[in-house]
């Protein structure tokens, strides 16, 4: 009979609520997860991935690579970097590893030194890549 008692205050209880859920935050974490929002909008920056075409300490190398990177993607973006002895050519800018599967699946029939790396890209970089 107790056990009856309780579900059915339980069951008032619940039915007074009418399936609303009531959330009571603390003034300290909205003020942090506001801080976090506005820290997101401002950063230009995130840690995401690109693709390395070739990384060499012969320039010679690097121009016929950028070469022929021209000629076979022309509506492709890319950069090139020195960073003392290496040359490098980079291609893309993507969020995660998955995304850049497929074009380096592609960039890997003509060029099969290609690899993923982890970079700095820019937010706006994340929308110009299909």
């Amino acid at each position: 009979m107790r056990y009856a008692i309780l579900f059915f205050f339980l069951f008032n209880c619940l039915e007074l609520l009418n399936g609303q859920v009531i959330i009571i935050e603390e003034s300290g974490v909205r003020m942090l997860m506001g801080q976090y929002e506005s820290q997101g909008k401002t950063e230009d920056f995130i840690n995401g991935w690109r693709i390395k075409l070739v990384s060499t300490t012969d320039r010679r190398k690097l121009e016929s690579t950028r070469y022929l990177f021209r000629r076979k993607y022309p509506d492709k973006v890319f950069s090139q970097s020195h960073e003392n002895p290496y040359y490098s050519l980079k291609v893309g800018a993507f969020e995660t590893r998955l995304d850049l599967e497929p074009l380096l699946a592609l960039f890997k029939e003509d060029f099969p030194d290609a690899i993923p790396f982890r970079d700095q890209v820019m937010k706006s970089e994340l929308f110009e890549e299909e």
